[in-house]
């Protein structure tokens, strides 16, 4: 009987680590989504030029308030879930806010973030190579034009990193949302007791 009961609860802790990506990963994209409409209208001061302050102010503030009310909802339905099939009360635990995390992991992903943004544009390659970057009619873009979409994927590309970092794999011992929920999980798991 006992035995029976384990499994019940390793099957519990597959459904709702599932769920958590799920929940997590499409939090991420959306987010991103939402960051990339908003991106085109950064000004020099605000976010082209000081990305790290901008990240900080503008990015992670939203990141946590949406993506950590997801997280604990998924805890708080494990909970409630494992209450008919174990002695054990699964909470959300909240993870720190660390002051340097947000510039520890800009630093950390600043190099990747740069240039996966101009790979995946192809902006800076062009800038590098000295090819004219043209407008719609063939026409070549304005100095100041090729700098800000430059500037701007950059900032893209760091956004990303920012989200992908915080909610769905952290950098360097530095859990995301979705690997301190998983962890909740299957602590969680490990420690309940069949009925």
């Amino acid at each position: 009987m006992r035995l029976f009961g384990r499994g019940e609860i390793r099957r519990w802790r597959d459904v709702h680590v599932a769920m958590a990506r799920a929940v997590l990963q499409q939090a991420a994209a959306d987010l991103v989504e939402s960051f990339d409409s908003d991106l085109s209208q950064a000004d020099w001061q605000g976010g082209l030029i000081e990305q790290t302050r901008f990240v900080g102010a503008r990015i992670a503030p939203v990141v946590r308030q949406v993506a950590e009310p997801l997280a604990r909802r998924v805890v708080e339905e494990a909970d409630r879930a494992l209450q008919p099939i174990a002695f054990h009360h699964l909470q959300w635990q909240p993870l720190p806010i660390d002051t340097n995390l947000m510039r520890d992991m800009m630093e950390e992903l600043g190099d990747w973030a740069a240039a996966g943004g101009a790979a995946l544009t192809g902006l800076v390659r062009g800038a590098a190579n000295g090819l004219p970057i043209t407008g719609g009619l063939g026409r070549s873009a304005a100095p100041g034009d090729w700098m800000r979409l430059r500037a701007e994927a950059r900032l893209r590309a760091k956004v990303h990193a920012y989200v992908y970092a915080t909610v769905v794999q952290g950098p360097k011992n530095r859990p995301s949302l979705l690997e301190h929920v998983i962890e909740l999980l299957r602590d969680a798991a490990r420690h309940a007791q069949p009925l």
